[in-house]
C-alpha cells in the first residue's frame, strides 16, 4: 500500500498538556511528553507536505496551551495543508486570532461542549465565529442541554462522538454502537445540522476514502498519529503501547515507517468478527474499534467490547 494513495491526514499532537482532566478523556493513560519545538515542527511538517498529506488534525492535551501554536498552525497553512484544531475553547482570545477571514478557508475550529456550560467569552466567540461543535455521546447525553442553543444557529456544524472506551470501567458510560447509529438517526431527523463521528472500523466512510472498503480500519491506512516527540503510531488510541511504535518521523525514514509490518493487521479486512449476526449493521460493519478491543479486553482482533456486552 503506497502512503500516496492512502494517507489522507495526521491526527498531530503539539502537546498532551490540558487544564481539564475529563472522565471520558481518551488520552488517559499516555505517558508525558515534552511540547514540540517549533524547529522540530517545521521539520515535520515538510516531510508531510513531500509526502502529500492534505490535512492536520491538531488534537491534545489542549492544543492552545502550546505556546507557538499560532505558528504551527502558519506553517502547515504555508504548505498549503488543511488544519483542524480542536479545543475546550480554554483560550477564546488565541481562538479569536486563528479564526479570522485571512487564514480561515484553510482553518477550522472544533470547539469540545460536554458538561460545563461554556463562559460567557466561548459563548461570544461560538455566536461570532460558528465553529463547529463536538460532544461526547454518552449514556449521560448526546447534545447537552445547554448547547440545544446553538443548533438554531445557521452554518453550525454540530458532531456527536461515539465514546472511546479506554477500560472496562468506561463500558458503563458507553452505548452500543448501534444504539448510537440509531439515535444519531433520529436527532437528524430533527437536526438536519447533526452529524456522527466514528472510528470506520464500524462503518468504513468510503465515498470520502474508498481505500477503506478493503481494509480493517482507517489506522495506517488513511492516518497516523504523531506525538509532540515525533513518535508515530497506527491511530491516537494505541499510543499506550510501545509494541505499535512505527518510528520516529524526525529521525527515521518515512517510507521505512509505513512498511512496518505492524500495520499489516489494519490494511486487510476479511470478515466481521462480531458475535452478533442478527445486528442489522453487521453485514456493513468491519467489527468495531480494534484498538478499544485492545485496551478493554487485551485482544485486538476481538469484537469491539462496546457491542459485545449488548448481544
Amino acid at each position: 500500500m503506497s502512503f500516496s494513495d492512502s494517507l489522507q491526514y495526521i491526527q498531530f499532537y503539539p502537546t498532551l498538556r490540558c487544564n481539564l482532566s475529563c472522565t471520558f478523556c481518551f488520552n488517559r493513560g499516555i505517558e508525558s511528553a515534552k511540547d514540540i519545538s517549533t524547529k522540530d515542527f517545521v521539520k515535520i511538517i515538510s516531510i508531510l507536505a513531500a509526502i502529500g498529506v492534505g490535512e492536520i488534525d491538531i488534537l491534545g492535551g489542549e492544543p492552545t496551551l502550546h505556546s507557538d501554536l499560532s505558528q504551527i498552525v502558519d506553517l502547515i497553512c504555508k504548505q498549503n495543508l488543511k488544519v483542524l484544531i480542536s479545543s475546550n475553547g480554554f483560550n477564546v482570545q488565541l481562538l479569536k486570532k486563528l479564526s479570522e477571514p485571512c487564514v480561515k478557508e484553510n482553518i477550522q475550529i472544533g470547539i469540545s461542549l460536554n458538561y460545563d456550560p461554556p463562559s460567557k467569552e466561548l459563548h461570544e466567540y461560538i455566536i461570532k465565529y460558528k465553529p463547529l461543535l463536538k460532544s461526547v455521546f454518552s449514556k449521560k447525553q448526546a447534545i447537552p442541554e445547554h448547547a440545544m442553543q446553538y443548533l438554531r444557529l445557521p452554518d453550525i456544524r454540530y458532531y456527536l462522538l461515539f465514546m472511546d472506551t479506554v477500560d472496562k470501567d468506561d463500558l458503563k458510560a458507553a452505548l452500543s454502537f448501534p444504539e448510537f447509529f440509531q439515535r444519531i438517526v433520529s436527532l437528524k431527523n430533527n437536526h438536519k445540522n447533526v452529524e456522527a463521528v466514528f472510528c470506520s472500523g464500524f462503518i468504513p466512510d468510503i465515498q470520502r476514502y474508498p481505500v477503506l472498503r478493503h481494509v480493517r480500519c482507517p489506522a495506517g491506512t488513511t492516518k497516523l498519529t504523531i506525538m509532540p516527540d515525533g513518535s508515530v503510531y497506527p491511530c491516537y488510541l494505541f499510543a499506550r503501547h510501545n509494541n505499535f511504535l512505527l518510528g520516529n518521523i524526525l529521525y527515521d525514514n518515512f517510507t521505512r515507517i509505513w512498511k512496518n509490518p505492524v500495520l499489516n493487521f489494519f490494511r486487510k479486512f476479511e470478515k466481521n468478527n462480531c458475535i452478533n449476526p442478527n445486528c442489522e449493521l453487521f453485514s456493513s460493519c468491519h467489527g468495531g474499534c480494534p484498538a478499544v478491543s485492545l485496551l478493554v479486553s487485551g485482544d485486538i482482533a476481538a469484537p469491539d467490547p462496546r457491542c459485545v456486552r449488548y448481544r
